[in-house]
């Protein structure tokens, strides 16, 4: 079998730990930057990436749409075993899956890449938006959920768990994948590791795009209406009249 050596691009986020303690003030939610982590799911998916490296061999490169802070996650992605990393500088109100995807873009149309991989979504916003909106603005096949990727003829083997069952598919290089949660344990940063990553790459781009955004100004909560009706009678009487209610409301 011919090995293809794969140029990797890992999509990465930061995100808030789990075990941090949060401290509200005039209705804003704060953290500490100390508590700021690789969003667990795309540390998952740069996993898959450093699997795939020692099996086919290859380059990774991880890439963080953030504020200037966000070096601190991807100086842990090069300890982990990426090969360099590029920050995207942006605000946080510029943190909308689409204006993000947008940024990548700009950065990625210019890189030679094989595969772009992504965690299956973030444990801040959820969404899982931001790796198929990519890939649609690329125009390259992508496919959530992936579980498995092989190299064969120069083309990737791709399985996919559908809800129990698996689909296969053979696709060209170059598309993107999205991870599942609980695929892999991320390996921890070992000393070495964390010594070369001091000397490894990390580049900064400032986005040239300029992005409209909406800014959130206060939350509250809406005002429930609620009126409790007790239906009597035989059941056939208190369908009808379920019904007529139910009917009331549209």
């Amino acid at each position: 079998m011919s090995k293809k050596r794969l140029h990797m691009v890992v999509l990465l986020s930061r995100t808030i730990s789990p075990d941090a303690t949060f401290v509200l003030e005039s209705g804003q939610v704060f953290a500490e930057e100390k508590d700021f982590i690789i969003n667990p799911p795309d540390a998952i998916s740069l996993e898959e990436a450093l699997q795939l490296k020692e099996r086919y061999g290859g380059h990774i490169t991880v890439v963080m749409v953030s504020k200037k802070e966000g070096e601190k996650q991807l100086r842990v992605a090069l300890a982990m075993g990426a090969d360099e990393a590029v920050l995207i500088e942006c605000n946080p109100n510029e943190q909308a899956p689409t204006n993000i995807a947008k940024k990548i873009k700009e950065y990625i149309q210019d890189v030679d890449y094989d595969l772009i991989l992504a965690g299956d979504f973030s444990t801040d916003g959820a969404s899982s938006q931001v790796g198929p909106r990519l890939a649609a603005s690329l125009d390259i096949p992508f496919f959530t959920k992936t579980i498995r990727i092989e190299e064969e003829e120069g083309n990737a083997l791709i399985r996919r768990n559908t809800d129990g069952d698996i689909e296969s598919f053979r696709v060209p290089f170059p598309f993107l994948i999205t991870i599942p949660q609980g695929l892999h344990v991320p390996r921890l940063p070992s000393l070495a590791g964390i010594m070369k990553a001091k000397k490894k790459p990390l580049l900064f781009k400032q986005s040239q795009e300029s992005l409209s955004h909406n800014t959130l100004s206060e939350y509250s909560y809406p005002q429930l209406k609620r009126k409790q009706t007790m239906i009597q009678g035989e059941t056939w009487d208190k369908a009808v009249t379920l019904n007529k209610l139910l009917k009331s409301l549209q």
